[in-house]
């Protein structure tokens, strides 16, 4: 393999680099959002009522009218600063764990609270017999999951499942500041019902306001991709001028030159394979598959790439070359 051929197969795998930390940019950006969310939509708003009503009685009136319709609550403590109380009617968004699990829907319908923590969360812990449980007064809450830990976020929350038989929703509601998730109209009559003033979470306003941060990182992905196809381009017309020094013909010219491409197409992935390895442990992304099928879709459409190059050479010296007409 000549020098021009191995320095130009440095461009697939700056490519191939490029593509990965550009996808780790955009999955960082999404978790991030997703972060800064605690798990909600940016169909979100909060309210704060003076009501005395309890966490519970305000859960059954939920519960009795809006029973069809899909809500996610977060309670923010006033006192308790980095407790959250998560309840849920039917799906819950959830944040993503490294141990354990998030909570599910059937765990605010017993009688028993659960706890999920932040990876720097300072609370009271007891460790019994390999379980975790979170203790606030008199009260034992096991905990089911701690988040994922990343970069330049801040996790030192825990929350805490609630429900209209736990012990989390005996608490009046007036300590709470109420987030809520659901449809617009449906948000707008439990504030009504409560005389209280809608507001905009921060991250809503950050994420509208941020919306096509990523499109930045999704131009440069195409940017390098277009960059890998180029250099197969040229990886082409260069086996391609190295097939007529040659000098073979027919069967034994179309056998060379294949081979010369599938020996490419097998370097190729064995640097996509490395550069998956080197990014497995250097970036991040939020599906552990997806950078897997971004490095096989893109050595495909290289590979797919270099072959119509070689077909459109071929086709173009077969115009050039034509057998002299008798006269």
């Amino acid at each position: 393999m000549n020098f021009k051929k191995i320095f130009l197969l440095f461009i697939p795998l700056l490519a191939f680099l490029g593509m990965g930390t550009m996808l780790s940019n955009i999955d960082s950006g999404h978790a991030d959002e997703l972060l800064e969310a605690h798990g909600l939509t940016n169909n979100t708003r909060y309210f704060r009522t003076s009501n005395n009503e309890s966490i519970s009685s305000f859960l059954r009136y939920l519960d009795k009218y809006y029973a069809n319709h899909q809500l996610q609550l977060h309670l923010d403590s006033k006192y308790e600063k980095k407790q959250v109380l998560v309840w849920a009617n039917h799906t819950v968004k959830s944040l993503p764990t490294e141990e354990g699990r998030y909570f599910s829907p059937d765990d605010f319908k017993g009688k028993v609270s659960f706890a999920v923590l932040g990876p720097a969360t300072n609370v009271n812990l007891l460790d019994v017999q390999n379980n975790k449980y979170v203790v606030l007064g008199q009260n034992y809450y096991s905990v089911i999951g701690e988040f994922k830990d990343y970069p330049q976020v801040e996790m030192d929350k825990y929350y805490l499942s609630t429900g209209v038989d736990q012990p989390t929703a005996k608490d009046q509601l007036k300590n709470y500041r109420i987030v809520i998730d659901g449809a617009p109209n449906v948000i707008e009559r439990v504030a009504q019902h409560y005389h209280a003033r809608l507001h905009v979470p921060s991250f809503v306003k950050k994420h509208h306001r941020d919306r096509w941060s990523v499109v930045p990182y999704i131009l440069m992905l195409l940017g390098a991709m277009l960059f890998g196809i180029g250099g197969n381009v040229l990886l082409a017309t260069l086996i391609k001028r190295q097939a007529k020094l040659t000098h073979l013909h027919g069967v034994l010219l179309r056998n060379w030159v294949i081979n010369q491409s599938v020996r490419l197409f097998l370097i190729e992935g064995a640097l996509g394979i490395f550069t998956y390895i080197f990014l497995k442990y250097h970036a991040f992304y939020s599906a552990d598959n997806s950078l897997v099928i971004m490095l096989i879709a893109s050595w495909i459409i290289f590979v797919v790439a270099f072959c119509m190059t070689v077909y459109f050479l071929v086709r173009k010296d077969r115009k050039i070359v034509k057998p002299a007409k008798r006269l």
